[in-house]
């Protein structure tokens, strides 16, 4: 029996002890956002990785309330593969589930005979749980990997990954190993096709704010009667002014002309890349851009977009074109129900900056600092939730390469992208250590990470993988991996 049988007998032997540690992670609730069960989902993972076969696995506290989790599989080789993931959820939300969001429940739904339900399953517990599974169904089997692994998880993506910096500051010297960068990520859609993205956008992610502190005028330390106005300041005005300078009336052009100058510049097209824009293009065709580009939604469509193109021009717009967007506005009281008639003494913009450009993210912050500061508002405070540059994987690099062989020997579609409007620390980090970057990229399906009733599927139906399958994807990607590299 060959080594790889062996590892694929290991897998079915252990199905069902994989699907419970699927299970066991998404029951320890970790809501980034309200700072639910950080630190001991941090510690359930921590002894999972153990579990799986790490030499090292260790929670990182970097002095905040979401705790990073490193650890490692070195077994002496060449070849470091990077696994970035994260274990913060999104908040239960608002819309009824039909099940506990963290029972964790194994039962057959949505169409599948086999799911594991519950907020985190698909995003992202559960794939890098799978990753795992896997791992160490190698290492039971031959005693090692082919590669060592370095993993870096986070706790804070879904707030932006502000403080991903410093946990890579303190592994850099064991990152700056490593060859490439992959995350386990449900890729594979309903229809069983893989989506692959190979660059992603520049991320930047502020929040401005005016407030009576910084200037002393109006009342300081909380709000008042709304009453008191025809004697009082109100910041809130401060902050509309100061936003108001930063683009035309419609929010299409920018007013920053240094910023304005990074924005507007298209990314040239690679040799490699042109075949692969013209294959999003043509499946963009005469389809509702709707239900094309990432991130809208067919059941609050968009009737009129800012320029009137065809579905794959409006798509390559997505994909290549710059944006600076605000993405919330608050003041005075946010709670349920209403407090009215305040005067706050506080006002505060969150604004995200996507773009593709070489000038580094740190730059761009400052254009919009000296812009504030040129237009006379000093007092505006700048806060930087995340400042990530952008960064596109070759196709051609081994860690690419190895994963569409791997597609093929599976007979999976796959789409393929040249750039995503998202973009986060998987690419920065990439770009930084000059080694290929890849999300996903497999055969796992998992759906509803927005909203309620959050499953992923570990019994598949035939289009949709099941886990084992995912798993021997997993291994067979590992060992083809390690081939091109030389191992």
């Amino acid at each position: 029996m060959s080594d790889r049988q062996a590892i694929y007998d290991h897998i079915d032997a252990n199905l069902d002890a994989h699907v419970a540690a699927i299970q066991s992670i998404v029951r320890q609730p970790s809501v980034s956002l309200e700072k639910l069960g950080m630190r001991e989902c941090a510690a359930v993972l921590v002894e999972s990785m153990k579990a799986a076969g790490c030499t090292e696995a260790e929670v990182v506290d970097v002095g905040d309330d979401y705790p990073g989790v490193w650890a490692a599989m070195d077994f002496g080789k060449p070849t470091t593969l990077f696994i970035y993931g994260h274990y913060d959820v999104r908040p239960v939300g608002t819309e009824a589930w039909t099940h506990a969001p963290f029972s964790g429940e194994a039962i057959p739904f949505g169409g599948f005979p086999k799911v594991v339900f519950g907020r985190g399953a698909a995003a992202q517990k559960g794939p890098l749980q799978a990753w795992l599974n896997a791992m160490s169904s190698i290492i039971a089997t031959t005693g090692e990997l082919p590669v060592n692994i370095a993993y870096l998880i986070e706790g804070a993506e879904l707030l932006g990954s502000a403080n991903y910096g410093k946990l890579v500051e303190r592994y850099r010297d064991r990152l700056a190993k490593a060859s490439a960068l992959y995350g386990p990520k449900t890729a594979q859609d309903a229809s069983g096709a893989i989506s692959m993205t190979l660059g992603y956008k520049g991320l930047i992610y502020i929040e401005l704010t005016a407030s009576t502190a910084a200037t002393g005028l109006g009342p300081q330390g909380g709000s008042v009667h709304s009453a008191t106005a025809v004697v009082a300041d109100n910041p809130v005005w401060r902050l509309l002014h100061a936003m108001a300078t930063m683009t035309d009336a419609s929010g299409r052009e920018i007013r920053i002309p240094e910023l304005a100058a990074v924005m507007a510049p298209l990314k040239p097209i690679e040799p490699w890349e042109r075949p692969v824009l013209d294959a999003m293009r043509a499946s963009a065709a005469g389809k509702d851009a709707n239900g094309v580009i990432p991130g809208l939604l067919p059941n609050f469509p968009v009737r009129q977009f800012k320029e009137e193109m065809s579905t794959e021009d409006l798509l390559e717009r997505y994909m290549y074109g710059a944006s600076f967007n605000i993405s919330g506005l608050r003041s005075g009281y946010t709670g349920p129900g209403s407090k009215s008639f305040l005067l706050p003494d506080s006002a505060t913009a969150t604004c995200d900056i996507r773009v593709i450009s070489e000038v580094p993210a740190d730059e761009i912050i400052a254009m919009v600092r000296r812009h504030l500061d040129g237009q006379g508002f000093t007092d505006i405070a700048i806060k930087v939730l995340a400042a990530y540059d952008w960064y596109q994987s070759s196709i051609e690099s081994n860690l690419l390469q190895a994963t569409l062989k791997t597609l093929d020997d599976y007979g999976c579609p796959r789409t393929i992208w040249p750039v995503q409007g998202f973009g986060g620390p998987w690419a920065h980090y990439a770009k930084v250590f000059d080694i290929p970057s890849l999300q996903g990229g497999g055969p796992l399906h998992g759906a509803r990470m927005a909203t309620s009733d959050e499953f992923l599927v570990v019994e598949g139906d035939g289009k949709v993988a099941g886990l084992a399958t995912t798993e021997r994807f997993y291994v067979d990607l590992l060992y083809r991996f390690a081939a091109l590299q030389g191992e």
